[in-house]
């Protein structure tokens, strides 16, 4: 832990599946400009990309990110077939970024580091200050019903967004002065808010008035066999209706979301209701938002987006960053 008596950086990394990838693009900018948090506390991604740089290895997971594809990701994906604690038995991607890693416990890290998990039991705060690194980022990232829960020292854990979605409160009790705060989960509303605010908006136009208003396409219909269109024409008109309407069932628009979007969506809703809370009562002294409200939370193959959102956030930001900064570590 770093002395409370000196100037010390922290910088806590926060929740957001694949959107977390930018925590990457903010670290490597922030490294660009000399600043180096001297510690670390993460959740979820923030955990992963948080204990990747504690470890100096923040190049190597970057290149990993960027090979990602649809492919990749499925291979990485270790089904697990009995559903029991979740979907995924989540230990094949951390088992390959993590192999060969000159740092088996999180104490041997250079750098202080935290992964914060949540007592399935218990609902406790759990923070991961030491044992197998690879375990407490998989515990830290063990999205509740997607991932299935870990076992560490004897607790049941799963993901740490459950209890600290960005956990600034961790970086002060680690001895940090100041904090920089990464959330990737406040770029406006979610992609699935953004969804449901069309419907909404389909929903409420025209008459409000109790009796429901013929549908836009019945009216076009009515119209047209009043002017005496062809059959032809009304049956090739009624196909594209239905096409219209079937496309919003597949997976490849944006109006239904499939079964793990929908899993985390869900929980990236409730941790931003949890976060508000939090930051409240212990806010951060910079605070950078990469802007990846159009990264869905399941879209990993699209990690070099997140990557160049971070820095790009940072770059925006850089002038108060040089502000805040330095002024928190002044002797």
């Amino acid at each position: 832990m770093a002395s409370s008596s000196k100037p010390c950086i922290g910088i806590a990394l926060g929740s957001g599946a694949a959107k977390g990838f930018a925590h990457i693009g903010v670290l490597s900018a922030l490294d660009e400009m000399g600043i180096r948090p001297q510690v670390i506390a993460g959740s979820s991604m923030g955990a992963f990309v948080g204990s990747a740089y504690a470890a100096g290895c923040l190049d190597k997971l970057e290149e990993w990110v960027n090979m990602l594809d649809n492919w990749r990701v499925f291979s990485l994906l270790d089904i697990n077939w009995t559903f029991s604690g979740g979907l995924i038995g989540g230990k094949k991607p951390f088992q390959a970024f993590f192999e060969g890693f000159a740092y088996e416990n999180i104490e041997e890290l250079p750098v202080p580091f935290t992964a914060v998990a949540t007592d399935l039991n218990s609902g406790q705060e759990i923070w991961l200050q030491e044992g197998n690194l690879s375990d407490a980022v998989s515990a830290s990232c063990s999205i509740p019903g997607l991932l299935s829960p870990k076992q560490v020292a004897g607790r049941w854990l799963v993901d740490g967004a459950v209890v600290n979605p960005v956990p600034i409160d961790v970086c002060r009790a680690m001895g940090a002065t100041c904090v920089i705060a990464v959330d990737v989960t406040e770029d406006g509303v979610s992609m699935w808010e953004h969804r449901q605010g069309e419907v909404e908006t389909l929903a409420s136009d025209g008459d409000n008035s109790e009796a429901p208003e013929t549908p836009a396409p019945l009216q076009r219909v009515n119209k047209e066999v009043s002017a005496g269109v062809s059959l032809e024409k009304l049956l090739t008109q009624g196909r594209q209706q239905l096409a219209q309407i079937g496309d919003r069932f597949t997976r490849t628009t944006p109006y239904a979301p499939g079964m793990l979007e929908t899993m985390s969506t869900s929980m990236e809703i409730l941790e931003r209701r949890h976060k508000r809370s939090r930051l409240a009562g212990s806010p951060p002294d910079i605070m950078i938002i990469p802007k990846v409200g159009g990264i869905g939370g399941m879209e990993f193959s699209r990690a070099a987006e997140a990557v160049a959102a971070g820095r790009a956030e940072v770059e925006r930001v850089k002038t108060w960053i040089e502000d805040v900064v330095p002024a928190n570590l002044e002797p």
